[in-house]
């Protein structure tokens, strides 16, 4: 059973969150006036047990400005998705959304359970201007052998905007890539089956779009008009838009105000791990480099991925190849697999 801990970031340092097999979810408040190993320096400010009383098994953080959200999945499969009531105090905490995300697997079928919030502030571009909301929330989850991304709309409700499939094993992590100004959204997962997959995120017929500034900035304005002429309407971040507090703020109509389907495509499969691996995570700014800094490089992705017998350090170059063989780049650009340690057995 996963035991996980979280801080509350990159800017809200003070704040941590914890899970464990005693299936509570405990947020933690430093407080520096204290001494060190005191045992006050850190105070339990709030708990939430596991609806279902199945441990939780992943969580994550997510900063919009000055607002924070957490998502947790339990063993079971059902997600939480909260906000605190209010977002200077992180002593209460409503629920957003709660809901079992596939059929509830039995005790002894071993199960893989994780979430990853989109953390940058803004979505890609292309997807802004097909009409999703600038605030969009994006949460990508994955269940058992597949993730799904789900985002919010203009109501504040949740929908599936892609389904990420191919692996042939439980996947036991996901990272999703800064870099959104790319145009698209790069997820990673880790998966069972020895497989590190790395997937594309786009908008449909975003490749048409303009790309000039003036267009983006005529999206923002027009979006920024809209959200000043629903100011009127009393709404404190997306828990006070779900109507007395329910607990099903996940809404599947389509043309819904805001709602842009994507489309997934899976760019690469790396094959370099014996057994499964656990653990992949791209480094903070998704080393984003554009096409007139290097001929040859359009990307250079870094992805850092743990398995019981290797961490490997994996970079992607422009040219999309998954191995060095016909990679016209240079050297340091290429993509490569780098054995910073390895265990025994």
């Amino acid at each position: 059973m996963d035991a996980q801990v979280k801080w509350n970031g990159p800017f809200v340092g003070e704040m941590l969150a914890s899970i464990g097999e005693d299936g509570m979810l405990r947020i933690w408040q430093e407080n520096i006036s204290e001494t060190s190993n005191s045992g006050r320096r850190f105070k339990r400010i709030y708990e939430q047990p596991s609806a279902s009383r199945v441990p939780y098994m992943s969580l994550d953080f997510k900063n919009i400005g000055t607002e924070t959200y957490l998502a947790a999945i339990s063993r079971d499969g059902q997600l939480t998705v909260c906000e605190p009531i209010d977002h200077d105090d992180f002593s209460e905490w409503q629920i957003m959304w709660q809901d079992y995300l596939c059929k509830t697997p039995s005790r002894t079928e071993e199960t893989g359970f994780r979430v990853c919030w989109h953390h940058e502030k803004l979505p890609a571009w292309p997807a802004i201007i097909a009409g999703l909301d600038r605030k969009s929330l994006s949460l990508a989850v994955s269940i058992m052998d597949v993730v799904k991304v789900f985002r919010t709309d203009k109501d504040r409700e949740f929908y599936t905007a892609a389904e990420l499939t191919g692996s042939r094993g439980l996947i036991r992590d996901i990272s999703w890539s800064n870099g959104s100004m790319r145009g698209y959204d790069t997820i990673a997962t880790a998966s069972k089956d020895g497989y590190i997959r790395i997937y594309e995120v786009h908008t449909p017929g975003g490749n048409n779009a303009e790309t000039s500034a003036e267009a983006v900035r005529d999206a923002e304005n027009s979006l920024h008009r809209a959200s000043n002429a629903s100011a009127s309407r009393p709404r404190s971040g997306i828990g006070a838009g779900l109507a007395g507090g329910s607990r099903g703020g996940r809404i599947e109509e389509d043309n819904r105000p805001g709602k842009v389907v994507q489309e997934p495509r899976l760019v690469a499969e790396l094959s370099a791990h014996e057994g499964a691996v656990w653990r992949v995570n791209f480094s903070h700014m998704g080393e984003y480099m554009n096409r007139d800094m290097y001929r040859h490089a359009l990307t250079k992705l870094q992805a850092i991925c743990l398995s019981p017998q290797a961490m490997m350090v994996w970079y992607k170059c422009g040219s999309g190849a998954s191995t060095t063989s016909g990679c016209n780049m240079p050297r340091s650009m290429r993509q490569k697999r780098t054995d910073i340690q390895r265990y025994a057995g």
